[in-house]
């Protein structure tokens, strides 16, 4: 796939028994309109049919492996280490880049030279004939921190191989949470830019971890919060309470969207230490709201 005119291109596909999406990936990487790619696969060794598929189109993979490994967070980054392009990304072996995204995004690196990381949208759903928009925004780090909104959609974004080099390689602890931490690292140390264009289709599917496995979002966000506002000195320390009290209120809901009320519970008291009247009011309106779907049904 390579061709030496333009800045070689990373895409780095982490898969663990996903044969039943993975050749729709593939493709999606080989058929770019974008020719010099390296395209990478690491396989968690994998006990479906995921190798015969990745085997079926060897001849125009880069490299790939099948071995396990201690998760998605360290099969990305031993993609990421073997990436010898100009510039990386990846992209999950149940999602989809649309044709133009590799194009798209090194055409706006090199009209952006100052930027180290380029995001856009995506479309998701289940598949790709029932899909919604989903938008991401221009954001910085603070606003990411304190209101736990990180609007970069994972499979819509490309950075430069470089930036490692400062911020290093995703967090082989988080599970869930990995993406988050690493796009909130990224925004504390580089210049990233947000480009409105839709370039591909995120998977939202029953079996999908960020589906599937919604509880382990509350432990990991709270691990997250807890350590990150562990150092006093930091410049961002000022908006702890703030952070915080957000951080509850999303473990509030996850929790009882996922039937964990002893979880809610527990947050909604740590919320309420931190802002009290706030806390009322957003619990008497989210019951009030489920409870007018509950009747509207």
């Amino acid at each position: 796939m390579k061709n030496s005119d333009r800045p070689l291109v990373s895409v780095i596909t982490p898969s663990y028994n996903q044969a039943d999406y993975i050749e729709e990936t593939i493709l999606s990487v080989l058929n770019q309109s974008y020719t010099n790619i390296e395209y990478i696969i690491i396989d968690g060794a994998s006990s479906d049919t995921t190798i015969d598929i990745i085997q079926k189109y060897s001849d125009r993979i880069s490299y790939w492996c099948s071995e396990s490994d201690k998760g998605q967070a360290d099969a990305i980054n031993k993609g990421l280490r073997r990436a010898t392009g100009d510039y990386v990304c990846w992209i999950n072996s149940d999602d989809v880049l649309y044709p133009n995204f590799v194009e798209t995004f090194v055409d706006c690196f090199e009209q952006n030279p100052n930027v180290d990381f380029i995001y856009g949208n995506v479309e998701q759903g289940p598949n790709i004939q029932h899909k919604s928009l989903r938008k991401g925004r221009q954001t910085d780090f603070i606003e990411m921190l304190t209101t736990l909104s990180v609007p970069i959609p994972q499979q819509a974004t490309m950075w430069r191989r470089s930036l490692m080099e400062k911020i290093g390689y995703l967090e082989v602890e988080w599970h869930v949470l990995l993406d988050r931490e690493y796009f909130m690292r990224v925004a504390r140390h580089a210049d990233i830019l947000y480009v409105p264009k839709t370039v591909a289709f995120f998977r939202n599917h029953d079996t999908s971890k960020s589906v599937a496995e919604w509880h382990k979002w509350i432990p990991e966000l709270q691990r997250y919060y807890n350590r990150i506002f562990s150092d006093k000195t930091k410049d961002y320390y000022a908006y702890k309470k703030q952070a915080m009290a957000n951080m509850d209120w999303e473990c509030f809901k996850i929790a009882c969207t996922c039937g964990l009320y002893k979880q809610a519970l527990s947050s909604f008291w740590s919320m309420f230490r931190l802002t009290p009247f706030k806390a009322i009011k957003r619990v008497v309106i989210y019951f009030l709201v489920r409870l007018k779907h509950i009747i509207v049904r």
